[in-house]
């Protein structure tokens, strides 16, 4: 990569490697000067009605509210204080709802990231070839620089 890294979006799901890709996400946004983006990825869900009636009566839309896990409301939160922590102000929190490896592209290209920062977890080889690995599926896709970080 030629310009280096200017921007970093890191996915967070709530889980210990996601936590430890976060953080460093943070110092190296700190470090290079780069713009960070945390992006939790929810599940597709139906919202309470009487939420979606609230929120039609009040003119704030009528889109449903995605299910975040609160694990990863709980990994949002320590990756913006970790961020702030380490000097970073203005990080991002963004969250999506879909398939995790292709939310992650996406947002990646909407927002003008240059770089995915994700964790990873270390499986064996069986297990990694039958369930797979977000972190490969985004490498696979992508020519964005790929950061994995392992727990």
């Amino acid at each position: 990569m030629s310009g280096g890294i200017t921007h970093i979006l890191c996915g967070v799901d709530g889980s210990p490697a996601a936590c430890i890709a976060a953080e460093r996400a943070a110092d190296l946004a700190v470090a290079l000067g780069a713009r960070l983006s945390f992006v939790a990825v929810a599940r597709p869900g139906t919202p309470d009605p009487a939420l979606v009636g609230y929120m039609r009566d009040e003119g704030l839309g009528d889109e449903p509210v995605p299910l975040l896990p609160e694990d990863a409301e709980s990994c949002l939160a320590v990756a913006l204080t970790r961020a702030a922590d380490a000097g970073y102000t203005g990080a991002v929190r963004l969250v999506r709802t879909g398939k995790v490896a292709s939310t992650l592209i996406s947002v990646a290209d909407e927002i003008g990231a240059d770089t995915i920062a994700i964790g990873r977890h270390r499986h064996s080889g069986l297990r990694r070839a039958v369930v797979g690995s977000v972190a490969q599926e985004i490498a696979d896709r992508t020519s964005l620089t790929v950061l994995s970080c392992c727990c």
